[in-house]
């Protein structure tokens, strides 16, 4: 009599391997069956209860193999327990089968939900609890100690790929790029996969006064601009990453020139630049991290703003310095 099997995606099936880990002894003919313990930490509200992972390792079995613990559970030479929570980044599962041949294991993955964990979880105990599951015991027992690494990197990708995306708000000061130190406010997104990322965002550095005897100078820069960086870490649990980022620049500058004797006049100037950025970033807590940046700026072209009848009033400076801190939310 056939039996009916449940489709599995390539990343979730690499996630059982490592079950050679957890049963080190060979598959039994007679059908297993156990009872089930699942618990949510504060944060890891949308992973699945009991119940409904039960019902998933079920239909991934072909039958009824597991219950949900409880005083009118039947008998069951199995218990196995699984908690949810939160990790640095995501979530992650810690599965713990009783008894003599027990054991622990623990899956994470980036997220933004919970879906792709407990898909990883529900293969796991399918394959623990398949009957007809020899073959691929045996394969799992074979392969656990070359693949072990591999399977908890796929279940903690837990088929993303290692792709996210963040946007970010914050603030620093420059140095250099409207004259002197100023405040600098900006916005950025990122985008990452793996060791690489690209980042979207923009500066706004509000209009700086200089003293020019006889008058003053106000100068105003607003700047877009886009980077590509490669980064230390490629997996979720690294606390805090390290990047390196080349970038781009453009933007708009303007200067006005005000009690030269005469009326105030403003120009509007447009601004490139190149540079490069050396940026750590971290999480906090759940979707939410922080991110230094430190930069240098240089000028592929000098503005100088001239005042009729007095000369260069202003001149800006071939490099620049910045550092901005901000803080970030998790997009996907």
């Amino acid at each position: 009599m056939m039996r009916r099997r449940r489709r599995l995606s390539l990343p979730v099936l690499a996630a059982a391997v490592g079950i050679g880990g957890l049963m080190a002894t060979p598959a039994r003919a007679e059908p297993a069956t156990a009872q089930l313990e699942s618990t949510k930490a504060p944060g890891a509200a949308d992973c699945p209860d009991a119940d409904k992972l039960a019902r998933a390792v079920n239909d991934g079995v072909g039958r009824t193999a597991v219950f949900p613990a409880g005083p009118d559970a039947p008998a069951a030479r199995l218990r196995i327990g699984v908690a949810f929570e939160r990790a640095a980044r995501g979530y992650a599962a810690t599965v713990k089968l009783g008894g003599a041949r027990g054991g622990t294991r623990k899956l994470s993955n980036g997220g933004p939900g919970c879906d792709a964990l407990a898909s990883a979880v529900g293969v796991l105990l399918t394959v623990v609890l398949d009957s007809d599951a020899s073959a691929t015991g045996d394969a799992a027992g074979g392969a656990a100690a070359a693949g072990t690494g591999s399977a908890a990197a796929a279940a903690r990708d837990g088929g993303s790929a290692g792709m996210n995306a963040n946007l970010g708000f914050g603030g620093g000061v420059a140095e250099g790029l409207v004259g002197g130190w100023s405040p600098t406010l900006g916005l950025a997104g990122t985008f990452a996969y793996r060791h690489w990322a690209a980042r979207v965002g923009g500066l706004w550095l509000p209009s700086k006064t200089s003293d020019t005897f006889p008058g003053r100078v106000e100068v105003g820069l607003a700047v877009a601009r886009i980077a590509f960086c490669v980064t230390t870490a490629d997996d979720h649990r690294s606390r805090v990453t390290l990047g390196l980022c080349a970038q781009q620049q453009i933007g708009w500058m303007r200067g006005s020139g005000i009690d030269f004797r005469t009326a105030t006049a403003t120009d509007d100037r447009l601004w490139l630049a190149t540079g490069a950025a050396f940026v750590a970033s971290g999480a906090l807590e759940r979707s939410f991290g922080w991110e230094v940046e430190i930069g240098a700026v240089r000028l592929l072209r000098q503005q100088r703003f001239v005042v009729d009848n007095f000369g260069t009033a202003y001149e800006s400076d071939p490099f620049a310095f910045m550092t901005t801190l901000s803080f970030m939310t998790r997009v996907w």
